[in-house]
């Protein structure tokens, strides 16, 4: 089987999963009373959602041209913002493939070999999986009551103190650590576990990577920044909703938490994924389910139109680029 083939097989597996998941998230809800409930919304907070969708693109491009010049190649902000468009354009219909065409793309346009701006895309996603990692710490930490009430109701269904459900979670932790440490020669052989220490290096050596910068400060900030336009897109969709208008910041810490992990499974698009994973969030917070689901629509169409609209235009700007490029070194 052939790498494509198995490629293309793959893709197809994962998008028959999300249309499922997809189905079985709204097969329950009325669709008059959802689609109502979209029409009525605050379009003002969904075009300031909108914005913040685009700025937060623009911003991981200039981050990602900081990454360049430690290795003294340096890209305008123009074509490195129309690569990362495409790379996700490219990602909602094949998950992770993005990844590589972002690269091949701004290497084509600013003559810089593909190895290396690979290798600082890697670097992109291991700050974002930390940050991920951090996000989840923390709302863990402040929401923790919140949370354990969610689970109580979602797996337990009885009532059983908080405590107990906490002792009972560091137990199962500690056991399976210590049968981990007891077979660890065979533990470390299993093929997930080897994957998970070279992810686990590879966290090490990109934050090492992050020392070398020139510029490490403006980095970190438009890390933040990225991530907090991230935030702003659902959070302001809240505004545009009746039933959402009265979450505070936690609940969309809790909502950009759960809608990030939708994502990073490997359905084209998080399709299916996210409108599951998302209403979730909503309902530890005793937001109706119609609403919840409204709500997940909405940010996920929000989402699509940015990169679809936005993707289609950096597409044909690279193509007419290219082949100016051409012509002019066939003259």
């Amino acid at each position: 089987m052939t790498k494509n083939t198995k490629t293309a097989i793959n893709t197809l597996v994962f998008l028959t999963l999300g249309g499922v998941l997809f189905y079985w998230a709204i097969m329950n809800q009325d669709t008059d009373e959802l689609w109502g409930q979209i029409k009525q919304v605050n379009l003002f907070w969904v075009g300031l959602s909108v914005f913040c969708g685009v700025i937060s693109h623009l911003l991981r491009a200039l981050r990602w041209n900081l990454l360049l010049e430690p290795m003294n190649y340096k890209a305008s902000t123009v074509n490195s913002f129309h690569a990362v468009i495409i790379g996700y354009l490219v990602n909602m219909a094949l998950p992770r493939v993005g990844e590589i065409t972002r690269p091949a793309i701004l290497g084509k346009l600013e003559k810089i070999p593909f190895n290396k701006l690979l290798g600082t895309v890697l670097i992109e996603r291991v700050v974002d999986i930390f940050i991920t990692l951090f996000l989840a710490g923390i709302i863990f930490v402040i929401q923790f009551q919140l949370i354990i009430d969610f689970v109580q109701k979602l797996l337990l269904n009885q009532n059983i103190p908080s405590i107990i459900i906490l002792l009972g979670l560091i137990t199962v932790f500690v056991i399976a650590i210590y049968l981990a440490y007891l077979k660890r020669n065979w533990f470390y052989r299993i093929p997930i576990i080897q994957k998970f220490k070279t992810f686990i290096y590879g966290i090490i050596d990109g934050i090492k990577t992050i020392y070398s910068l020139r510029r490490k400060g403006l980095f970190i900030a438009y890390s933040l920044m990225i991530w907090t336009m991230y935030f702003l897109m659902p959070f302001l969709i809240f505004y545009a909703f009746d039933g959402t208008a009265h979450l505070g910041i936690s609940a969309g810490f809790t909502v950009l938490l759960f809608g990030t992990i939708a994502m990073i499974i490997p359905i084209p698009g998080g399709i299916g994924t996210f409108e599951v994973i998302v209403p979730e969030a909503l309902n530890i917070y005793g937001v109706s389910s119609s609403v919840a689901d409204s709500y997940t629509l909405m940010t996920h169409a929000i989402q699509f139109l940015v990169i679809f609209c936005v993707g289609i235009f950096s597409t044909v700007y690279v193509i007419f680029k290219l082949k100016k490029a051409n012509n002019n070194e066939m003259e």
